[in-house]
C-alpha cells in the first residue's frame, strides 16, 4: 500500500512532535510538525486551599478530572499539601473524561469512573447529572480552557454546585516561526491533509494567523485540505471553530489517527481532484 504517497502532511501537535514526524515519515509522507501550544501552569494556591477546606468539611461530592496533564498536576500538589488528602479522595467519585485522565488517577492509586465515549464534556455533564442531586457539589479540573458555559449552565440548572478550577493555560510556544510557516503554508496552498490531535491546537493555528492578519486566508486555506481528527472532542471543538472534519481516528490514539489519515486521505483528494475536473 502506498499510504500517504508522498503528500504534505500538516500536524500542530507539540509535546509528541518528534514521534508525529516519524510516524508521518513511516506511512509515507512529507511532514510538517508545527507545535502550536504550550501547556503553563497556574498558581493553585487558592484553589487548593478551597479544596482542601471542602475535602476536610466533606463538601465535595464528585470530582471530574478532564485532562491527564491537568489531573497529575492537580494530584502533584494536593499530594504535597498532605498525602492523606489523596486517602480522603479515594472515598469520592472520580469521573474521568477519557483514558488519560484515568490513567493519571492510577498513577497516584486512586480509582476512576470512565464516562461513555465519545468522552466529551457532555458525557461528563450527563454522568454528574444522573449522580448528583440539588445541592451537592461537583469539582471539575479545568482542561486549557475555561469550561464551556454550557456545562455550567446544565448543572446550575439542575442545583448542582460547581467549582471550575483552571490547573493550566494552553499559551502560544515559545518558538512561533513553525508556527508562523504553516500559516502562512497553508494559506499558499502546500500542505494536503492537517491532522489535528487536540481542538486547542486549531484554536492556536486560527489565533496566530489572525496575529498575521491572515485569518481569512488561512480558514480558505485550510477548507482545502483534507482534515482528520483523533476523536470525537476534537471534532467537536473543530466544528465550533467552524472546520469540517473529513475523518476520525477510533481508537483516539495517535497512531491511528496517522495511520487512518496515511489509509484514506489520498483517496478523497483524489476524489475531489477528479470533481474539479
Amino acid at each position: 500500500m502506498d499510504w500517504f504517497a508522498h503528500l504534505n502532511v500538516l500536524s500542530l501537535e507539540s509535546r509528541r512532535s518528534e514521534e508525529m514526524e516519524a510516524l508521518i515519515r513511516k506511512y509515507g509522507g512529507t511532514p510538517q510538525v508545527a507545535p502550536s501550544m504550550r501547556e503553563v501552569k497556574l498558581d493553585l494556591s487558592g484553589p487548593l486551599t478551597a479544596f482542601e477546606r471542602d475535602l476536610n468539611a466533606g463538601d465535595i461530592h464528585a470530582v471530574a478530572c478532564l485532562t491527564g496533564v491537568g489531573t497529575r498536576m492537580f494530584l502533584k500538589e494536593l499530594a504535597a499539601r498532605d498525602p492523606k488528602h489523596l486517602d480522603a479522595l479515594r472515598n469520592l467519585p472520580l469521573i474521568a473524561r477519557g483514558s488519560k485522565p484515568a490513567q493519571a488517577l492510577k498513577a497516584f492509586g486512586l480509582p476512576s469512573l470512565l464516562v461513555p465515549k465519545p468522552c466529551t464534556w457532555h458525557e461528563v455533564t450527563e454522568h454528574l447529572l444522573a449522580t448528583l442531586t440539588r445541592g451537592q457539589h461537583a469539582v471539575v479540573l479545568e482542561y486549557g480552557e475555561a469550561l464551556p458555559l454550557a456545562m455550567r449552565r446544565e448543572l446550575g440548572e439542575a442545583g448542582i454546585r460547581v467549582t471550575s478550577i483552571p490547573v493550566y493555560r494552553c499559551a502560544f510556544p515559545q518558538d512561533t516561526g513553525p508556527l508562523a510557516r504553516a500559516v502562512r503554508d497553508v494559506v499558499l496552498g502546500g500542505p494536503d491533509i492537517l491532522l489535528l490531535s487536540s481542538g486547542t491546537q486549531l484554536l492556536h493555528f486560527l489565533k496566530y494567523a489572525e496575529k498575521l492578519g491572515l485569518l481569512a486566508e488561512a480558514r480558505a486555506g485550510l477548507a482545502r485540505l483534507v482534515v482528520v481528527s483523533i476523536g470525537p472532542a476534537c471534532s467537536e471543538a473543530a466544528a465550533d471553530l467552524g472546520l469540517r472534519i473529513d475523518l476520525e481516528a477510533n481508537p483516539h490514539k495517535m497512531g491511528i489517527l496517522v495511520r487512518v489519515a496515511a489509509e484514506h486521505a489520498p483517496g478523497l483528494i483524489a476524489q475531489r481532484l477528479a470533481r474539479a475536473g
